[in-house]
């Protein structure tokens, strides 16, 4: 491999930092003579280059702007040689510009964008280009097989680096030539003014192993992302697509708005990366997220969050597993469709966050995560269909572990919650809440009810393990035409006065549950209804453990037509003069 080193002063190259335009055509012309001559490496020395990055002959002054590096290079550049953006009034502009070259490596160096030096009064007649967001250190435009190592990039109008295509999809005059096999590694990028890193139309892109710090800081520009994948459409239509993108092992930090957003992208893989800030799926489709340390120390902003469904799809596809997220507002956040959340762990959110959350979602399950030390909201699904909570492990909640509200068919499933002010919480919801262990004792305050459920709500509760519960451990209203099934529940020695209490509704199912009572003072009911009709109790099991009696193991009497049958029982039982009732055992 041939190696040219960079002769200044042949080209009339200035090292010290000034005469921009003549620096800038000398080390165009060193670069592509020395391509000519065969060389395929150039190395540029330790110097101040100061660099006109505006191509004021194009419609889009970013475009074949700065220094250009042809196909077959490699630019390695002294870790002290540092190129430096001539202060201008450009909505746009490139210090480095690869459009439509193939094979190119630029290694080492500095890239100082213009930023606070900026002129932002000049956008001649293009309103719409006011923000002078399209200044980048780095432009990679059409390009393929292009690497990016060891540059530190900060202070850019824009974008520290641009990914983006040539022409645009769909559009029958153009042709669509995106970026590919891109690989962005070992870089610093700060303190951009939109973005550290852009991926619009980008294919085969790996960002790895990067510091990628301070996104939008001082003012900046929207979206203000550590990195933003996400291409141009309209509706169901692309114009650009961002495509299998891979965001590994980099720490993020400052960046204003977010740490990585997959806003629009396709197969996006999010793994392995120290985060301060917000990463998302937003309208991603087929996105991983997984195996990140996510920690800030303020309870602010929430660690994995989503926007919904891309138009013309039906799903996200996404999966957020094995992370680690500590000390912000609420852990994730899942809207759209077809997600999975797994195996992730969550402690120390804010008093109002939720550490597992869906909004106007649907098909989504979590599952196997382990939450802790946060005294917000666990669970909720709000306004979602279709969603499982399995196998959970929920601690210290100072509001309650679960919560249905405006949802359909959620599944609370096998959940492990302890150490709560109040266990499952559901309102104007169906749902199915079974073989969860759900033991309060060791909360510190005023503990609430185990299960509860509003009389807008359709539940079936069984097979859950309530042990030593002080308040009630069901608690329910419910309305005609609302279904009520209570069955194969385990509460055992209750403390409280009341173990399960209905009130309301019509033909309301509780059967074959075993309560057990160990109070330390006479009086208490086991099953408690009120205004219910048509209910049918069967199959119960109810009695005290130590000498303390029951006021009434079962008690019905204000309710009508119930159906009293086959319980076992300790005490007597207190009916309606309307009920049947039949085959129960004393014990």
């Amino acid at each position: 491999m041939m190696r040219y080193a960079l002769e200044a002063e042949k080209y009339g190259i200035r090292w010290d930092g000034t005469e921009a335009a003549a620096t800038t055509q000398g080390i165009n012309r060193a670069i592509f003579e020395a391509a000519e001559a065969g060389y395929s490496e150039v190395y540029i020395p330790k110097g101040k280059y100061l660099i006109d990055a505006v191509n004021r002959l194009a419609v889009n002054p970013e475009e074949g702007a700065g220094i250009r590096v042809p196909s077959d290079m490699t630019i390695i550049r002294h870790p002290k040689a540092e190129f430096i953006v001539d202060p201008n009034n450009s909505y746009g502009y490139s210090c480095f510009y690869l459009g439509e070259v193939e094979n190119v490596t630029l290694k080492g160096g500095r890239i100082r964008g213009d930023r606070f030096k900026h002129d932002f009064t000049g956008h001649g007649d293009l309103e719409k280009k006011k923000t002078h967001e399209w200044g980048y250190g780095i432009n990679i435009h059409g390009a393929k097989n292009i690497v990016i190592e060891d540059i530190n990039i900060s202070g850019c109008t824009g974008d520290c680096v641009m990914v983006c295509a040539k022409g645009m999809l769909n559009v029958a005059w153009t042709d669509y030539r995106p970026s590919r096999n891109i690989t962005i590694s070992n870089c610093i990028l700060d303190g951009a003014r939109r973005n550290n890193i852009s991926v619009t139309g980008g294919e085969d892109v790996l960002i790895d192993n990067n510091v990628i710090t301070n996104a939008g800081i001082a003012d900046g520009c929207g979206p203000s992302f550590g990195i933003d994948i996400e291409g141009y459409g309209e509706g169901d239509i692309d114009y650009e697509e961002p495509r299998n993108v891979k965001v590994t092992n980099n720490t993020f930090s400052g960046n204003v708005k977010q740490s990585v957003c997959n806003f629009s992208g396709y197969e996006v893989v999010i793994e392995n990366n120290h985060s301060d800030n917000t990463i998302s799926y937003g309208y991603g489709t087929d996105t991983i997220i997984s195996n990140n340390v996510l920690i800030r120390r303020d309870n602010k902003e929430t660690a994995i969050s989503s926007l919904g469904v891309s138009s013309g799809f039906t799903g996200n596809n996404a999966a957020i597993i094995g992370n680690s997220i500590k000390g912000f507002s609420s852990g994730i956040d899942i809207r759209g469709a077809d997600v999975v959340v797994m195996s992730n762990v969550i402690s120390n959110l804010s008093a109002d966050g939720v550490a597992l959350g869906t909004f106007e979602a649907r098909n989504v399950l979590f599952a196997g995560n382990v939450v802790s030390n946060c005294p917000g909201k666990h669970c909720m699904a709000n306004k979602s269909l279709d969603i499982t909570f399995e196998n959970n492990k929920l601690n210290g909640s100072d509001i309650h572990s679960i919560e249905a509200i405006d949802s359909y068919n959620i599944i609370s499933r096998s959940n492990k919650v302890k150490n709560s002010k109040k266990g499952i919480v559901v309102t104007r919801s169906s749902a199915v809440i079974s073989d969860n262990d759900i033991d309060l004792t060791e909360y510190s305050g005023s503990v609430s009810y185990a299960i509860s459920f509003d009389k807008g709500s359709d539940v079936v509760i069984k097979n859950n393990h309530i042990p030593a519960p002080t308040n009630m451990a069901i608690y329910g209203e419910s309305a005609d035409g609302r279904e009520v099934s209570i069955k194969d529940n385990n509460i055992s020695n209750a403390k409280c006065l009341t173990a399960v209490y209905l009130v309301g509704g019509k033909k309301p199912k509780i059967s074959n549950n075993d309560i057990t009572f160990r109070r330390t003072a006479s009086g208490g009911y086991g099953i408690l209804t009120k205004g219910t009709s048509d209910a049918l109790l069967d199959g119960n099991t109810v009695y005290s453990v130590n000498e303390f009696k029951l006021y009434s193991p079962i008690n019905t009497s204000e309710s009508i037509n119930s159906r009293v049958i086959g319980n076992k029982i300790s005490g007597n039982l207190a009916l309606n003069k309307t009920d049947i009732e039949t085959n129960n055992i004393p014990i």
